[in-house]
């Protein structure tokens, strides 16, 4: 059940020591979304924990209050523990997952099309462009201050769940969200700038590896490429350095999906999933304990790499035969060059 902006309201304002957490391998719309919160909550003189079991990634570590965030923490028995941008508490980690199961009261704000059953309040849709839209409306529903910290913060969730508002996800509200944000100070060009153009060597070398790697389908309806745990070793990179990889992937001319395979040193093989309009990839992702939106969508996979290359493009052939899966592709194909962020 869906709970309504006011149900939400009123739990924070009856809270008073409140814990948010992210979901894991953050990226900017939940971690945009949760220090807007936690700017806005702070003001009210509410007592908030912000936690990402993965910290926050270099590209992110500009955003105001990036600082305040924890890995983890010994506190529990709060009054409200808040999700943010994910719909179940195995996405938050295995660290802080106690945290918000302790708090007297739970509320998800999530935008992912699996509503999943967390949470005694549920602020869900699955129609916004991102979570960041969610929380934009339950802090006009409060009527909390907004300050350009705010503003950028759930700015770049906006931007980066959308790139750049070049997805389909993008409707008339989220441009009339970024519009009011912007009043507050918040800039698209400088956000866009420092989260997709100001990368590290070794994320740009990841990207040619990539690109070096890149495979089509014979129908040609398929496009996928892989990086090597030596990749990752050799360059001393990490995961949150392949962010973006698969847009790419999935930009070759004709290509109905695209997927990149991360071979990550100490991790199981990790997927990321993009498609086009009429192409369902979270049905895919959730066959392999994953999940995510129609178009961008993520999973685990257990190696050996060859093995999971396999299987996932199987899995992913046989969706083209599925018409719950599949709808026009011809058409879309011909008429859109859309991708997808996470």
């Amino acid at each position: 059940m869906k709970s309504t902006l006011k149900q939400a309201a009123e739990a924070i304002f009856r809270a008073n020591r409140i814990a948010l957490a992210s979901h894991i391998n953050p990226d900017g719309d939940t971690l945009g979304s949760m220090l807007a919160l936690t700017h806005a909550l702070r003001s009210m003189n509410k007592i908030v924990v912000p936690l990402s079991q993965h910290g926050v990634p270099e590209i992110y570590r500009w955003l105001p209050g990036a600082e305040w965030i924890r890995t983890n923490t010994d506190e529990r028995n709060f009054d409200l523990g808040i999700i943010c941008d994910t719909g179940c508490t195995k996405r938050i980690g295995k660290d802080v997952a106690p945290v918000i199961d302790s708090a007297r009261t739970t509320m998800k704000i999530d935008h992912h099309l699996a509503e999943g059953d967390f949470g005694d309040i549920r602020v869900v849709n699955s129609h916004v462009a991102a979570t960041g839209e969610l929380v934009y409306s339950l802090l006009k529903e409060m009527r909390a201050p907004f300050n350009r910290a705010i503003a950028e913060n759930l700015l770049c969730a906006l931007i980066t769940d959308t790139g750049s508002f070049r997805f389909m996800n993008v409707t008339s509200h989220t441009f009339r969200i970024s519009a009011s944000l912007m009043q507050y100070g918040a800039c698209p060009a400088v956000i866009s700038e420092l989260v997709f153009e100001s990368r590290s060597f070794a994320s740009i070398k990841l990207l040619g590896r990539a690109l070096d790697a890149l495979n089509v389908s014979d129908d040609g309806l398929i496009a996928w490429s892989f990086l090597r745990a030596s990749d990752f070793i050799e360059l001393k990179a990490n995961d949150e350095e392949t962010e973006g990889i698969v847009n790419h992937i999935r930009a070759v001319r004709g290509a109905q999906v695209g997927v990149l395979f991360r071979e990550v040193p100490g991790m199981k093989i990790r997927v990321s999933i993009r498609s086009r309009e009429g192409y369902d990839v979270n049905l895919v992702a959730q066959d392999f304990d994953g999940g995510g939106h129609r178009q961008a969508a993520g999973c685990s996979m257990d190696p050996p790499l060859d093995d999971a290359i396999n299987r996932m493009l199987k899995r992913i052939r046989e969706g083209f035969s599925n018409t719950t899966n599949t709808t026009n592709l011809q058409s879309v194909s011909s008429s859109s060059d859309t991708s997808y962020g996470e």
